[in-house]
Parts: C-alpha cells; sequence; structure tokens
C-alpha cells in the first residue's frame, strides 16, 4: 500500500509540470513563432532540464501538439455541455457555432497555433490532436445529418461539404481577427454567418424566402412548453405563439393536443436508431449492449426537455402504445435485445438471462434515475457522471459470464 500511495502523487506532479510546459510554450510560441522558440528557452522558463521535458514529449513539435490536443479535448467537452436541453439540429449548430467564435475569441494563442503552426505540419495530420479535431468536426456532421432527417435542412445537400463550408468559414473568420486584423472579435459576427449558413441549408420559395418547417417548430414549441409548463397547462394557442405559426395551422397537422403530444416521440425514436452506428463497430457481443445503454443516457440526456415530457406524459398515455412512434421505439429497442440475444449465443452473456426481463431492468433503470435527476433531486446534489457509470457497470455485471 506504501508504494501505491508513493506513486500517485508523483503522477500528479508530473501532469502539473507538463501543464506548466504546455501553458508557457502556449505564449511563447504564440508570440516568438514555434521556429523562434527553442527547448533551452523553454527549460529555463519552466524551471526543468531539457531531457525531462523531452522524457514528457518527445520533441519541441510534441509540445505543439500536446497545446492543441489539450484544448481540443476540452473544447469537445464544452460543446457537448452547451447542446445539452437545446432541441432541434438548427438551434444546436445554431448554438455551436456561436461557441466556436466565441472560444477562439477567447483562446487566441490555440487557435493561432493550430492554423499558422499545425496545419502546415504534414505529421500534424497523424497526430492525436488531428485525432480529435476530426472528433470535433464530427459533431457538425452528425447535426447535419440531423437536421436532415428532421426535415429541417434541404434533403439534397451533401453533409460533408456543408461541414466544410462552415468549419473554413470560422476558420477565415479567425484568420480575420489574427493575422488581418480587420476585426477585433468574430463572435459578433455569428448572425452574418448564419444568415448564409441557412441559405445553403434550408428551402427557398419562389420569391427566395426560407421555407421553415413550420410542423418541426410546432413540435419543438410544444415540446418546450409542456415540459416547462405541463400538459395541462399548455395550450394550442401558446404553442401556436410559440412556433409563430396560427392557431389553425396546428389543427392542420395535429387534430387534438393529444395527438401532439405523441406525435412529439416518433421523430426522436426512428433518430435515435440512426444514431447506432458506433455500436456496431464494438468487437464483442457485451460491449455491444454496455455502449448501447451509455449511448441510450447521452442520447435522451442530450434533449432535457423532451426526456422530461417522454418520462412524464408520452409514456404513461394509453395510445402511445397503439401509435406509429410505439413503433419506432420498439424498432429501437429490438436492436438492443437483438445484442443481448446474440452475447448469450455466443457465450459473452449468461445462458439464463432472460431478455425481455433485463429490457426491462435496463428501461427501468434509466428511468427511475432521469426522474429523479430532472424531476425530484436538487440539482447540485447530483453526480449524474458517477451515477450513470456505475448503473452501466451493475446492469452488465447481472449478465456476463
Amino acid at each position: 500500500m506504501k508504494k501505491l500511495d508513493k506513486k500517485i502523487p508523483n503522477k500528479s506532479k508530473r501532469k502539473k509540470k507538463e501543464d506548466l510546459v504546455l501553458d508557457v510554450c502556449s505564449t511563447l510560441f504564440y508570440k516568438n513563432g514555434y521556429d523562434g522558440s527553442n527547448m533551452k528557452e523553454i527549460a529555463k522558463m519552466v524551471g526543468l532540464t531539457e531531457p525531462t521535458i523531452y522524457q514528457y514529449f518527445g520533441s519541441k513539435e510534441g509540445i505543439l501538439f500536446s497545446i492543441v490536443e489539450k484544448h481540443v479535448y476540452e473544447s469537445n467537452i464544452l460543446v457537448q455541455e452547451q447542446l445539452q436541453g437545446i432541441a432541434g439540429a438548427y438551434n444546436k449548430l445554431r448554438k455551436i457555432v456561436w461557441v466556436h467564435l466565441r472560444y477562439n475569441d477567447l483562446n487566441r494563442e490555440y487557435i493561432s497555433l493550430v492554423l499558422l503552426e499545425c496545419r502546415s505540419n504534414l505529421n500534424f495530420y497523424q497526430s492525436n490532436a488531428y485525432k480529435q479535431l476530426r472528433k470535433y468536426a464530427g459533431i457538425y456532421l452528425s447535426l447535419i445529418e440531423e437536421g436532415v432527417r428532421e426535415g429541417v435542412f434541404r434533403s439534397d445537400i451533401d453533409a460533408r461539404v456543408v461541414r466544410d463550408i462552415i468549419l473554413g468559414t470560422l476558420d477565415f473568420e479567425a484568420y480575420t481577427v489574427l493575422v488581418t486584423k480587420e476585426i477585433p472579435e468574430a463572435a459578433p459576427d455569428h448572425e452574418d454567418i448564419m444568415r448564409l449558413f441557412d441559405r445553403i441549408l434550408m428551402e427557398q420559395d419562389k420569391e427566395g424566402k426560407l421555407q421553415v418547417n413550420k410542423k418541426q417548430s410546432i413540435l419543438d414549441a410544444a415540446t418546450r412548453l409542456f415540459a416547462e409548463k405541463g400538459y395541462t397547462a399548455s395550450t394550442i394557442l401558446q404553442i401556436a405563439k410559440s412556433a409563430k405559426v396560427s392557431e389553425g395551422l396546428v389543427y392542420e397537422y395535429f387534430k387534438t393536443k393529444e395527438d401532439l403530444l405523441i406525435s412529439l416521440a416518433e421523430k426522436p425514436f426512428k433518430n435515435n436508431l440512426n444514431n447506432l452506428n458506433e455500436i456496431f463497430e464494438k468487437p464483442t457481443k457485451l460491449a455491444k449492449v454496455r455502449q448501447f445503454i451509455l449511448e441510450h443516457f447521452r442520447l435522451y440526456l442530450d434533449d432535457k426537455h423532451f426526456l422530461k415530457v417522454y418520462l412524464l406524459l408520452i409514456q404513461l398515455t394509453k395510445r402511445f402504445y397503439g401509435s406509429k412512434a410505439y413503433d419506432a421505439w420498439m424498432d429501437y429497442i429490438h436492436v438492443f435485445e437483438k445484442f443481448v440475444q446474440d452475447g448469450i449465443d455466443d457465450g459473452e452473456i449468461r445462458a439464463d438471462c432472460n431478455v425481455r426481463i433485463f429490457r426491462n431492468m435496463f428501461i427501468g433503470t434509466f428511468t427511475h434515475m432521469c426522474l429523479r435527476w430532472l424531476v425530484i433531486d436538487e440539482p447540485g446534489n447530483i453526480n449524474m457522471l458517477a451515477e450513470k457509470s456505475e448503473a452501466i457497470d451493475f446492469l452488465v455485471r447481472s449478465i456476463e459470464t
């Protein structure tokens, strides 16, 4: 035990030294340029020997890439946090673009290193830092594809091309701040940038006006109001005003308020089914089950308004169980059941595991935990990440051989 106690502080001490090197070098590379900075100067500034720094990072290039990797990792977490609770792909895209612009304005050393030092280095494209950047770019791609599935974005767009247009625009906004100094900061350009993106992403009528998906606007408004005010206290008139449509148009799409409530679930359930691709790549059946549960938590917690409406209203309505929304939900759940059954057949999951009961355990655990998080407990008293991880471990432990 004593040896173990010694290792933990040492590791923490090294991490602090590594962070110090990264912070100092970030400023130094930004001020003097990467080529204008040398290891001897860096070692002197951080109070370490050159061999120690080489031991930590391998090379000066390793320091550069580590600075970028750290920032991109942090920005990925920031973006995921900022997108939680936001309904609709378009609203999420608006938010992530603003966060990107603002982050670059506040972290000029970092974005300068990415654009002016890393992009011209071929080794960068083989680094872990670039892998993190690709994950970040993947968030944009997912949002564009989500918008197409929702019917908010045009169905004929190439998501990868649009993703490149968006990220390329944001890169050169940073250039105009850092290099040409045409503007002091980029965030104020947000609305002008989004107007251009809107023209690319959305259908236009004969007069060139953007065609808003009014049905989706109604669904988004209803989700928000039902979550905030409750089903009974929310009227069709209030939903119409929030969606910026007439009350009559709401009734053209939905015969009753209950029809509207049930309709809220169909598209999210279908979208969730389409978001399972990463799970199929897992090497074992048990790993697929674990990843499915993890993704289920993530997908539903990303839109807390919908989650609250589903848990408190939709799944407690008898009509839901005879609807197209329920069919979409069962298509999604059948994928989970198949993963479990395949695991039993391959011997990775206990032969005496009852698939139906384990399915109920999984859904019931998720439902009770989310109700407590969203409705019962005070938010400050919850460590959702820790609780979620522990619950997933328990569920997997109950079926593994």
